[in-house]
This record gives C-alpha cells, structure tokens and sequence, in this order.
C-alpha cells in the first residue's frame, strides 16, 4: 500500500504538482499574515477535513459505517497530552507518537470489531467511543479523570492552523493517490459484496484491518493538534458524539466515497455555519437545520456528485445541439 502511494506521487502530472505547490504556499502565506479569526476558522474546518477524510476511508469507501469516530480523535488528544504531562515529552514526538499508538490500538481492536458488520459495527463503534471515555475517566492519575488535562501554551494558533491544514492535505492526497491502487479497489469490492471479494483472492481480513488503522491514524493526530492549541482537554469534550455526527452530516453532505467530497463538505457547511451565527445569531441553527434538510432531499448523494451529474446532463444536451 505505501509503495503504492510513493509510486502514484511520483506519477502526478504537472498540473497537479502546480495545484498543490500553490496551496502550500497560500496556506504558508495565511499562516504568516491571517488573522486570528480566520485561522481559527480554517483551523475548524482543516480539522474536520481530516476527520471527514479519514472516517470516509473506513466508511464511504469500505462501507463500514463508524458511529464511534471520535473515539480515535479523542484518544490521540489524550495520547499526546499525557506524554507531554507524565513523560515530558517534546511535543512534536508526542504527537507523532499519538498516531502511532492510536494506530496500534486499532490494529488491536479490528480482528474482533470487524468480524462484525452493518448496523453492528456501527453500534459496537459507539460502545467503543464511550467505553474508552469511561475508562478515561476512571484512570484519574493518569488522566485527570473528568476534570482533564491542563497544558502550558507550547504553539501558537497559527501554527496549530498550519499543521492542521498540512495533515488534512496529507490525507486527501493520500486518498487521491490510491484510487487507481488493488488497495482501494480492494475496498471498493468489499463494500459492495465482501463474500465476492473473498471469494476473488482479495484478503479481505487485511484489507479492512488496513482501512481502519488508516482512519484512526489521522484523526489522532488532529486530537494531538487540537490539543497542542487549547491547552486542555476533558472527557465529555475528547468524546463527544456530536464531533462523529458532524463528520458523517458533513461527509454524507460533501460526498459520500468520493475524494473531494469530505472537503467540500466541511468548507461549505462550516463557511454556511459561521455566516449564519453572524448574521442570524439567535435563530441560525434553525435557519442551518432548515437547509440541511432540503439538501438532502434535494442533492441526496451530496454536493460533489450532483454537481458531477449535471454537468454530465449538461455536457449530453450540448451535444445533442450539436
């Protein structure tokens, strides 16, 4: 898999390698001159770019829907705030170190888990966000039990933006680079038929152990950054379910199994959401749900794929004219 990606890297065209010199060099840019606000912002919706990017390997593109997301973004705050507390540890290996162990874990935990499937995984996920934020809690001499964990301030904010945004295209390009890769068509056939692929050769046991220690790596390490930013982390904050939920809504709203579709995702709602809350303060949730709704009644397989499809409807009439 990881020759794969160092293999696909190296076969990007120019217009490609244009398009990504020119985002790192707007996000360096912003990261010298943007303001406060505006890299806290981007900082939002870097981070859930990686967490949307990273459930959507596991999920949208393997087809093993995770309730429990939010455990490996809380885990890797936890990870990286003790070693940091407890070991005194540089912050950046402690945040590498975040990904790893969160890694390891989930390489643990995908022999039982994953012999499960549907509504099961997606059940046995949640249980698993909650169990580890029990035993979190309950381990008070390492943890700081449910009053958490306080850091001194050790960066910035607009270096938290910076690495947030670095991860999130790290993660992205990633994806991109292993569509056309047995590793993803391996997924791919497991979702749509996983006795099929067995039945094909594909070990379909390793495939999805890889998966998802892949969307657990991710989401540790934005836990890591998240916490390197706020100087404390807690329970009910590292675990909260609304942070998988808003994953799925914005993944699902973006495009579910698509590339792009997690990033999209995330820009438009948190760029919609932020509008709202300034102009409609006491009413924009409301206003935000509303939207919500007639999106997915309106664009059900979400904004990238509808998008693609009329412009394919587009493309048909203008040849017919023709």
């Amino acid at each position: 898999m990881f020759k794969d990606i160092l293999r696909n890297l190296g076969r990007l065209n120019w217009s490609w390698r244009i398009v990504l010199i020119l985002l790192v060099a707007a996000v360096v840019l912003f990261y010298f001159t943007g303001s406060p606000y505006y890299q806290s912002l981007f900082l939002a919706i870097a981070m859930y770019v990686v967490l949307c990017a990273s459930w959507n390997i596991i999920s949208g593109i393997t087809g093993y829907v995770s309730f429990g997301h939010v455990a490996f973004w809380g885990l890797g705050a936890y990870i990286t705030a003790v070693l940091i507390v407890k070991l005194n540890l540089p912050w950046p290996i402690a945040l590498l170190c975040s990904g790893v162990l969160t890694g390891v874990f989930a390489a643990l935990i995908s022999y039982p888990i994953l012999k499960l499937s549907e509504v099961y995984f997606a059940i046995s996920m949640l249980a698993l966000a909650e169990t580890v934020k029990i035993l979190v809690g309950y381990f008070r001499g390492l943890t700081g039990g449910g009053g958490g964990i306080y850091l001194r301030p050790l960066i910035r904010p607009n270096l938290a933006f910076l690495l947030m945004t670095v991860l999130a295209l790290i993660v992205v390009l990633m994806t991109y680079v292993l569509q056309d890769t047995k590793f993803f068509k391996s997924l791919m056939a497991i979702k749509n038929n996983e006795l099929a692929a067995g039945s094909l050769g594909i070990d379909t046991t390793r495939r999805k152990t890889q998966a998802f220690i892949l969307s657990a790596v991710f989401p540790a390490m934005a836990g890591g950054i998240y916490i390197l930013n706020v100087a404390f982390i807690d329970p009910k904050t590292a675990f909260d379910i609304g942070i998988t939920l808003n994953t799925i809504m914005m993944t699902v709203f973006g495009g579910l199994g698509t590339v792009l579709g997690p990033v999209i995702g995330p820009v438009v709602f948190m760029l919609l959401s932020e509008t709202l809350w300034a102009r409609f303060p006491f009413v924009h949730k409301a206003i935000l749900g509303a939207i919500i709704v007639l999106l997915v009644i309106f664009l059900p397989r979400g904004i990238l794929s509808s998008l693609l499809r009329g412009l394919e409807r587009l493309g048909m009439r203008s040849r017919r004219t023709t």
